[in-house]
């Protein structure tokens, strides 16, 4: 049983670093990081997103999510708003610019993910994807070890 977990965790990691590589050498194309990339995703899900809780969307705590928002906005990406009925909350929402970007953005993920996919059924993506949800959520609800 332990040799399987080592095996996962060694797969599930050479993965992320090969998807990484992959992801941060298209998205520089564009003038992205991967962290960018993430919040724009969010936002054409749901435009208008409150600052923390697109933090809270992009797993990245509040000062993070703050700088990534400032390098956008420089970026004419985004912008910060007023949410109009409570002054002190902050909203950020797409530019022209930030939106136009998600045609060919979006088009570059389905084929980085095609290409990894290549060779799994519909079924064995859908149980990747269910599995994965599982692990995450597990992740979400206990902060991971620290060493205990």
């Amino acid at each position: 049983m332990i040799s399987d977990f080592n095996r996962t965790d060694h797969l599930m990691g050479k993965l992320h670093r090969s998807l990484r590589r992959n992801y941060d050498r298209q998205l520089k194309n564009f003038g992205l990081t991967p962290c960018q990339f993430d919040v724009l995703l969010s936002l054409w899900g749901e435009d208008g997103i409150v600052l923390s809780e697109l933090g809270r969307r992009v797993s990245r705590d509040s000062p993070t999510i703050t700088g990534v928002v400032d390098r956008m906005e420089k970026k004419m990406l985004v912008k910060r708003t007023r949410d109009d009925s409570d002054r002190r909350v902050v909203k950020v929402v797409l530019t022209p610019k930030g939106k136009n970007m998600q045609e060919k953005l979006s088009t570059t993920k389905k084929r980085i993910m095609e290409k990894i996919t290549t060779n799994l059924s519909l079924q064995e993506i859908q149980q990747l994807g269910i599995l994965l949800d599982k692990m995450m959520k597990n992740v979400e609800r206990e902060e991971l070890i620290d060493g205990n």
